[in-house]
């Protein structure tokens, strides 16, 4: 069998089964469609079609290959964590547009998802930033590689989750960087004595929401769902750190429906 007649056999779209044949054997999707020619051994006939099959029944392409690509690099990703997405893109953008240019903004991150920018308290420009649930570490570890100068601590509650964080932060280099803590909300920062910012894409999805099967069968649920209307984990994020007194603000991924309740959750002066 050929590579052509094997990717034309996988019943998957060309790009996601030349993805997986490029996986499989060890190659760049530009050798396999080059090679299309060739033929193949049945070790590495049996290797793709068993990715082939994994994929057909559901499992995102991202977990079969191990990595995702976000703002221009690939990072690792395993089920313990969230498969990044666009979205979050966007919050790494307003967090290095924020840093330059503090002030408060609501901008669509997608359809229905936005990024809000927050400041309060008497707002200073911290060099701590803290990300909150870092899941594979994708926030974190780009803020540390766009902005060299930033204090960075990341927290998430799975441990299974910092391993994965843990492991792309020494892939790029900055694992010295990012100080990895575990614990819920702002528990894990009790020793701060410095102000500092928050970024955070916490859970904000409602339960009853459909999403899916390929994502609610294989991403972590908890990393998606958070009440019945999503907000349990924004709300208990938000009153913690407006009760903070070294937190000056927060940059949130969030529905964007929820926004006008997280801005009068953080409207009232807590100063």
């Amino acid at each position: 069998m050929t590579i052509a007649e094997l990717l034309s056999a996988s019943g998957l779209p060309n790009l996601e089964s030349e993805l997986l044949a490029a996986f499989a054997l060890r190659q760049e999707r530009t050798w396999v469609i080059a090679h299309a020619s060739d033929d193949l051994t049945s070790e590495n006939i049996e290797r793709c079609q068993g990715l082939f099959n994994r994929r057909r029944n559901g499992e995102p392409l991202a977990y079969i290959t191990g990595t995702k690509e976000f703002y221009g690099r690939e990072f690792r990703v395993t089920p313990a964590v969230l498969i990044p997405r666009q979205s979050t893109e966007i919050l790494i953008d307003q967090a290095l547009s924020f840093n330059r240019h503090p002030e408060n903004s609501t901008v669509e991150a997608d359809s229905g998802i936005s990024i809000m920018s927050r400041m309060f308290h008497d707002f200073q420009q911290p060099s701590i930033v803290v990300d909150i649930g870092t899941g594979s570490g994708i926030i974190a570890i780009t803020l540390a590689l766009e902005r060299p100068d930033l204090s960075l601590i990341a927290t998430d509650i799975s441990g299974a989750a910092l391993r994965v964080a843990r492991q792309n932060a020494a892939d790029f280099g900055v694992i010295n960087r990012i100080d990895f803590r575990k614990g819920s909300m702002l528990d894990p920062l009790n020793d701060l004595d410095e102000p500092f910012l928050i970024f955070a894409n916490p859970p904000y999805i409602p339960a009853s929401r459909v999403l899916s099967t390929e994502v609610k069968n294989f991403e972590p649920n908890d990393a998606l769902f958070a009440g019945s209307d999503g907000t349990d984990v924004l709300r208990a994020l938000c009153e913690g750190a407006k009760r903070h007194p070294l937190c000056c603000g927060m940059i949130l991924e969030c529905e964007t429906d929820q926004v006008p309740m997280l801005d009068r959750l953080l409207s009232t002066d807590n100063s």
